[in-house]
């Protein structure tokens, strides 16, 4: 079943609220009047999603990494407790009515959960040891993780094309570690774990709209709540460093002034994931970090620095070319299932 003909088409656009408030939950699950999603062509708001999503994870994944190296904050469990906390008070505040305690919810979520926090603890780590080309590169080969549990999960197959484009961001991925002068085997380790955890709750993500019926928002913030609840002990652990480094002048101002966009754009970020998933497929939402590759690059090496031999920039192209096969891939392979439905 495609995006377009599935039911969480349709709930994907009770989802945006934005003109009506009237519905109830059910559940769990709030069901809206009106849409912002609605009033746009099909296409459109699938080129929209896969932009937010891509703008919004190359900013959060800047800032992250700034955490992480330049600024050297040793309390990652603590940054994404608040980004969850902020995500779940400002949803509730806004619309209300979630049930995080419902037999439907817990069903199906619990899983996503976990290789979603798994994905934000192990990313954040990662960061510390590669650069942000490497890391962006190496976070490329989710695809390849999605194309088997998506395979696996909901019985989804790609095409032979949508396979070559993932062949070719592997190999591409493979040449740029062995080009990578700054190679470390730990960085890129956690780094290829983030990746198979991130598409693991993807697809469970879209696992749980096909059949427990949840729209974007409702993931957006049943994920954080439960998310919440498994950082609150990883960041008492952390507590007593933050609070040492929390002493260094000036860092309070800091801490404060980096919590505004990183907040923010944590939940745009999480709700931009979502969308892009339920308007596309995990597998496409995964290569639409593609476009993300090549701005990560620019923006790592006027940053914060990357070593790579001309074979580590070969692979680079590589695995950029392979997403750009992926994308035609998709969209051919879109196009013929329309065209079979309107036959």
């Amino acid at each position: 079943m495609t995006v377009a003909d599935s039911p969480e088409t349709v709930l994907l656009e009770r989802s945006v609220k934005g003109l009506s408030a009237k519905g109830k939950p059910q559940d769990g699950v709030r069901v809206y009047g009106g849409t912002v999603t609605s009033m746009l062509p099909r296409e459109r708001t699938k080129s929209i999603s896969v932009a937010l999503y891509v703008l919004s994870s190359l900013a959060m994944t800047s800032l992250t990494k700034y955490a992480a190296s330049a600024w050297q904050f040793p309390g990652s469990s603590l940054l994404l407790l608040i980004e969850c906390w902020a995500t779940v008070a400002a949803l509730y505040a806004y619309q209300g009515g979630y049930q995080p305690w419902s037999w439907r919810v817990l069903q199906h979520l619990p899983l996503a959960t976990v290789a979603k926090a798994l994905n934000m603890y192990l990313s954040f780590i990662a960061m510390r040891r590669t650069s942000l080309p490497v890391y962006n590169i190496l976070k490329r080969l989710q695809p390849v993780y999605a194309m088997v549990q998506d395979w696996y999960i909901r019985g989804t197959c790609p095409d032979a094309w949508e396979c070559l484009g993932v062949a070719l961001i592997s190999a591409g991925t493979i040449v740029t570690g062995i080009g990578d002068l700054d190679f470390d085997l730990a960085g890129y380790m956690l780094a290829l774990l983030a990746a198979g955890c991130q598409s693991l709750y993807l697809v469970l993500a879209r696992n749980a709209q096909d059949r427990a019926e949840l729209s974007s928002m409702d993931l957006v913030f049943y994920t954080s709540f439960y998310n919440s609840i498994l950082f609150v002990p990883l960041t008492a652990v952390e507590l007593p460093g933050v609070a040492s480094f929390l002493q260094g002048p000036g860092e309070v101002s800091n801490l404060l002034l980096f919590m505004l966009p990183y907040v923010f754009l944590g939940a745009v970020l999480n709700f931009s994931t979502f969308w892009c998933t339920a308007e596309n497929s995990p597998l496409a939402t995964a290569v639409a970090g593609t476009s993300k590759g090549i701005l990560s690059t620019v923006v790592g090496m006027l940053l914060f620095g990357a070593h790579l031999t001309a074979l580590g920039w070969i692979g680079l192209a590589g695995s950029t070319a392979g997403g750009f096969v992926y994308s035609w891939a998709h969209a051919r392979s879109s196009r013929s299932k329309s065209s079979k439905r309107t036959s």
